[in-house]
């Protein structure tokens, strides 16, 4: 029988902080997982929730579904509001301080370009802690490009020496592990989808579209194409406004609805782009949604759409396969089952290929039904949590 594992996981930010996405609830799912095959974790965070602060108790362990959590004050110049992106924790700096050899086994650490995982490698190589770092995407062409400089600086001051020290990589997708390699990365990488379902209710009746349209009333008696993550300009908004927009009069029974919290004000520059091409009543912006009315939402959309430039693995791609819906999505999200596997289809993102796809979904409700029928089969075969923990756990022992 082989050893339990005690494992120490670092994150600049933890559940509930659904603003940064779907790494949160995924991270959260991951470690319920490997808590289950028996596994004792323990994590360390933030109280970040986006430019404000979770309001946790601080330096004190924090049972969170059962899981020790934790959370450390950031800290941003004595502000209340903070930098989005900023997780600067001198408090977790000195809890990290005191590690020693035999305190853990393993160390995660979950993300990159933060202070949280230049600390969490500091404290793991000085105490003599095998660390596994995760990049959730960050190294995909399109991500690594964007604000190049910044980020190439940082990578050859910082980053590159947290990956080299590390005893093993898991990145999302194989796009980063080309990428890792040109950046003359040697160390063991796997692609693991450590991101997966959360299973659709079976409550047929809370999920009813009489209950979604309770909560917004424009969605009566029409059909609905969801957009469900960050507002955030790598997500191909703009292609998807102008896509809808050049459709708009062949399918005037469908609205398009935009769900998930505005980063850095770019809901306001898609207000105006709206604005400019006159679909304000076929468009509803519903903000941040969780639990309860991000599961109406799933579950009563008629296509689910995802043009986005850059994804590390899109969670709500998963999510959107476990309630059985078709969907259109950009190869940049990396989930080629989409397209291989007939749960909808998978076009480059561009403005042209996706109109055409959305042209083809929209307009043959027979299409939609045959793909929503593959979709709930290739979540359950390819993006279970059991089976992601099993393969994370693998490769831990592997590079320990």
């Amino acid at each position: 029988m082989k050893k339990s594992l005690n494992i120490l996981v670092i994150s600049p930010y933890y559940f509930p902080a659904y603003v940064f996405g779907g790494p949160v609830p995924a991270l959260l799912n991951l470690n319920k997982a490997l808590t289950r095959l028996g596994h004792k974790l323990t994590a360390y965070t933030t109280n970040a929730d986006g430019e404000w602060n979770l309001d946790v108790p601080l330096r004190k362990s924090v049972l969170v579904d059962g899981l020790p959590v934790y959370y450390f004050p950031r800290w941003w110049f004595s502000r209340d509001k903070k930098p989005f992106n900023i997780f600067f924790s001198p408090a977790m700096k000195r809890q990290l301080l005191r590690l020693k050899s035999g305190d853990f086994d393993l160390i995660l650490v979950h993300g990159t370009w933060c202070d949280p995982t230049r600390l969490a490698a500091g404290a793991a190589r000085h105490a003599g802690i095998p660390y596994i770092y995760y990049t959730y995407g960050c190294f995909e062409p399109w991500a690594f490009s964007h604000k190049y400089w910044k980020k190439r600086i940082y990578f050859n001051l910082i980053e590159r020496r947290i990956l080299e020290n590390s005893a093993g990589i898991v990145v999302s997708n194989g796009a980063e592990i080309k990428q890792l390699h040109k950046l003359g990365i040697k160390k063991p990488i796997r692609k693991i989808p450590c991101e997966s379902i959360i299973e659709p209710l079976n409550d047929l009746d809370f999920c009813s579209r009489e209950r979604l349209v309770e909560l917004y009333p424009s969605l009566r008696g029409r059909l609905f194409l969801l957009f469900l993550s960050r507002l955030h300009p790598k997500k191909g908004l703009d292609l998807l406004i102008s896509a809808f927009s050049a459709l708009s009069e062949e399918f005037p029974d469908w609205l398009l609805v935009l769900s998930g919290p505005d980063e850095g004000g770019y809901r306001g520059l898609l207000e105006r782009m709206i604005a400019d091409q006159g679909l304000g009543q076929r468009i509803l912006f519903t903000g941040l949604v969780t639990g309860e009315v991000k599961a109406k939402l799933l579950s009563q959309s008629d296509c689910f759409v995802l043009p986005s430039y850059s994804e590390g693995f899109p969670v709500v791609v998963a999510e959107a396969l476990g309630y059985g819906r078709p969907m259109v999505i950009s190869t940049n999200c990396y989930v080629p089952e989409v397209g291989e596997e007939g749960a909808g289809l998978v076009v480059p993102p561009e403005k042209e290929a996706l109109t055409i796809a959305l042209r083809t979904m929209l307009g043959d409700a027979s299409f939609r039904k045959q793909c929503a029928s593959k979709a709930l089969d290739i979540a359950r075969r390819h993006f279970t949590w059991e089976s992601v923990a099993e393969e994370s756990l693998a490769f831990y022992r592997e590079v320990m």
